[in-house]
């Protein structure tokens, strides 16, 4: 089997924790670098969160390479409400802090890593992009080097979760991802009209609370959030948005996706951080900018990161 080598960039809270749990975890990805970002929660958080994954997971040594504290443009806004004040469901005081340490300079790692892999690394961004973009406005051409760039991020056909219009994501430094999003890069885009279509129930969680430490671990971290969309989404459960990007890198023919010319919204008082998609029939002038990911085998998506993240 030839391994995908994948770059993740990330803002680990409990779903960015799961992903890396899934890449980490498959054959098919050769992981040879971690980036983090503000988002979630603060970026001295999210790297603390990343080291004490990997440090659950055993994993051998990965670069870890803390980035962004806020965007350059706005005030940080975080999701603690949803995954708690330290980003995995207020459980982190409970474990010992990790024995590994991270570096600072995400974005230049970011572009060492494309130089080292010319035309073979895939990045997978799962939180805010203002490493990436930060990237992309030092060495574009690098950056153009990418074999791919898998983005969780954006609303295209369904509402925000931050807003009537506006994804996580993009919300929190729309001017980051109005850059990605106009580079020219290989980008797939898995916005929530994907993400919420695949949901890891409460019981399949607990279903596994026997078999280990990472399966604790798990239980304990999903909780706060799976009460949170228990409480204002009416299911027990949680939305696999990051899992499901990883997933997607992994296997392709997990997602339907379709061209679409994607622009983000930077200055509307309600819209900032909104995907807009060209959608219309006639024909377009702008060329694509992304291929986005529409529908999902969410059934066979779910098997696959039970069998990896959960058993």
């Amino acid at each position: 089997m030839t391994r995908r080598r994948v770059l993740l960039d990330v803002d680990t809270g409990v779903d960015d924790a799961l992903a890396l749990m899934l890449a980490l975890g498959s054959p098919e990805l050769e992981v040879v670098g971690i980036t983090t970002v503000s988002g979630n929660v603060p970026v001295a958080r999210t790297t603390a969160n990343t080291l004490l994954v990997l440090d659950i997971l055993g994993t051998p040594a990965i670069p870890v390479v803390a980035g962004a504290a806020a965007p350059p443009a706005r005030d940080l806004i975080t999701a603690a409400e949803v995954f708690g004040t330290d980003g995995l469901g207020d459980v982190t005081a409970g474990y010992p802090a990790a024995s590994r340490q991270a570096a600072e300079g995400a974005a230049e790692f970011v572009l060492d890593m494309v130089r080292r892999y010319p035309g073979e690394l895939t990045l997978v961004a799962t939180g805010p992009l203002t490493n990436v973009a930060t990237a992309i406005r030092r060495d574009g051409e690098t950056m153009r080097r990418l074999q791919a760039l898998t983005v969780m991020g954006g609303a295209i056909r369904v509402p925000g979760n931050v807003g009537p219009a506006t994804e996580f994501n993009f919300g929190v430094d729309p001017e980051a991802a109005a850059i990605v999003l106009g580079a020219g890069l290989p980008l797939t885009l898995v916005p929530l009209d994907a993400t919420e279509q695949v949901v890891l129930s409460r019981k399949a969680v607990e279903e596994a609370r026997e078999k280990g430490r990472l399966q604790a671990f798990i239980r304990e971290m999903t909780a706060t959030a799976m009460d949170f969309h228990r409480d204002h989404e009416g299911f027990d459960g949680m939305f696999l948005h990051d899992p499901l990007a990883v997933g997607i890198v992994m296997d392709p023919s997990l997602a339907q996706t379709r061209p679409m010319a994607v622009a983000v919204e930077r200055r509307g008082e309600l819209t900032a951080g909104m995907a807009v998609a060209d959608l219309r029939r006639r024909s377009r002038t702008k060329p694509p900018t992304a291929m986005v990911c529409m529908r999902v085998e969410a059934g066979r998506f779910l098997d696959l990161f039970r069998r990896r993240v959960l058993a």
